[in-house]
């Protein structure tokens, strides 16, 4: 089979999940989620079978961002109705929609079971999504829209870059950036944390 591009789609993303365990359950390798248009597929590189996992129902809605979670076999699903899904990818079923952007929602970033999300509105939600009320604190720096998510392997900071041309470092125990960096004369859109091993 064959997974074609339609020439209308203007979003594409590859999540391709490490091997990981959470629990008894082993997360799938060589599974990857692709967002074409208003639709998420699973590409599995083993055998090379398709899957839809989801579509968006909204009118004139698309698919904005994707992450998988490290721990088990959860996916997150940014929307341009400003909405956060959730989805369990064995059983092909949304599990929580979450709100709180006031824009689309195109950067996404696990922490353990919490997650991250930047929008087109500059602002970046922390989200536990163990538990009913999943808002736990909002980040505000960015003066456009923010376009790139990562945790550093600790958990200990949250880089975000924009379309600001700015890059920043967060700790997830405040809302105030540690570091801020302006050098860049473009959007950042791709961020990579790596936190040295405290010295024994």
């Amino acid at each position: 089979k064959r997974l074609v591009m339609p020439r209308s789609s203007s979003f594409i993303s590859l999540g391709l999940p490490a091997p990981a365990r959470c629990g008894a359950a082993v997360q799938p390798v060589g599974l990857a989620g692709v967002a074409l248009g208003d639709a998420i597929y699973l590409w599995n590189a083993n055998d090379g079978s398709i899957q839809q996992l989801m579509q968006t129902t909204g009118e004139q809605t698309h698919v904005t961002s994707l992450c998988w979670c490290p721990e088990g076999t959860y996916m997150a699903v940014g929307t341009s109705d400003h909405k956060v899904q959730l989805w369990d990818v064995d059983k092909l079923k949304q599990v929580r929609s979450m709100t709180g952007h006031r824009a689309r929602v195109s950067s996404l970033a696990w922490n353990g079971p919490c997650l991250s999300s930047g929008s087109r509105d500059r602002l970046i939600l922390q989200r536990d999504v163990r538990v009913p009320e999943h808002f736990t604190s909002k980040l505000h720096g960015h003066k456009q829209e923010v376009c790139g998510l990562k945790w550093s392997f600790d958990g200990q900071q949250l880089a975000s870059g924009g379309n600001d041309n700015k890059l920043y470092v967060w700790s997830p125990h405040s809302t105030t950036p540690l570091l801020r960096f302006n050098e860049h004369t473009a959007a950042v859109k791709a961020c990579l944390l790596y936190t040295s091993p405290s010295p024994r």
